[in-house]
Formats: C-alpha cells, sequence, structure tokens
C-alpha cells in the first residue's frame, strides 16, 4: 500500500433560496404571478453528497542508467467516484408548489377550463408532463472516473 491515497468527502448544504408565487403559471408562458411572501423568502431541500478517489503514485524514471541526464517524474492513477451513494439531490424547484417535478399548472382551475376546450386532453396531459419533467431540477447522478495524472 506504498504510495497509495484515499479521500473521502462529505458535502452538505442548506437549501438555497427561491421566491414562492400564488399561482401556477403554464411552462413556457411569458407571464408570471404575484409573489407569495417575500422575495427568496422560501428554501429549497438541504442537500448531501459524498465523493470517493482513491489513487496510487508511481515514480517513473527513464534516461541512461549512469547518466545526470535520468529524468524522474510522477505518475498518479486514480478512480474517482463522484455522489458515491447516488443520491438525487433537488437543485431546482417550481415556483408555486416548490416541488422539482410539478408545477401545479395540470391541477389549477385555468387549466382545468383550457384543458377540456382540447381535442385530445389527455395528450395534452401527457405531453406537459413530460415537458415538466426536467432532468436538470436534480443534481447529477454517480459518476465514475478512472485517470492518469502525469506530473513534470
Amino acid at each position: 500500500l506504498k504510495d497509495v491515497g484515499f479521500n473521502l468527502q462529505f458535502l452538505l448544504g442548506s437549501g438555497t433560496p427561491y421566491t414562492r408565487r400564488v399561482s401556477a403559471v403554464a411552462l413556457g408562458s411569458n407571464s408570471s404571478s404575484t409573489i407569495l411572501g417575500s422575495l427568496n423568502g422560501s428554501y429549497k431541500p438541504w442537500t448531501y453528497r459524498m465523493n470517493l478517489r482513491i489513487d496510487k503514485n508511481i515514480a517513473l524514471t527513464w534516461g541512461k542508467k549512469d547518466s545526470d541526464s535520468r529524468k524522474t517524474e510522477n505518475l498518479n492513477i486514480y478512480l474517482q467516484v463522484l455522489n458515491l451513494l447516488n443520491t438525487r439531490n433537488v437543485a431546482a424547484v417550481y415556483a408555486y408548489t416548490g416541488n422539482p417535478n410539478d408545477d401545479g399548472y395540470l391541477t389549477s382551475a385555468l387549466a382545468q377550463s383550457t384543458i377540456q376546450n382540447l381535442n385530445s386532453p389527455q395528450g395534452y396531459i401527457d405531453q406537459y408532463s413530460i415537458a415538466m419533467n426536467n432532468p436538470n431540477n436534480y443534481t447529477l447522478p454517480r459518476q465514475i472516473r478512472i485517470g492518469l495524472q502525469l506530473d513534470f
């Protein structure tokens, strides 16, 4: 285990602020509803994640054996796992509901009257639900990296 390193990192963060809204607004709409409470008066959930890195240093030497021009460099081989526990942290929420996967529009009175007048209400609901399910509302899943680092 000579020249082997081990690093375990814990990251914990309080929820960042956002501004709550009084009513739901359709995705892609240019309009916005009035603020509920104060500006940045609501908070997203806490986040946590754990990262792991294991590495090994290997000394590399090259050049003629009995020469002063021999060079020694360091090669670092590593395995890095980001978000080790594959935690699904919330990065963004919808302003009306405070949820990352529901903006509240489909259940609002405004949407109900609009949806009922469409040719395919269920098709609209399905497509809207797909658009609302934004993967950017969550942090990245587990990532595994294997790499080499040459120090010279």
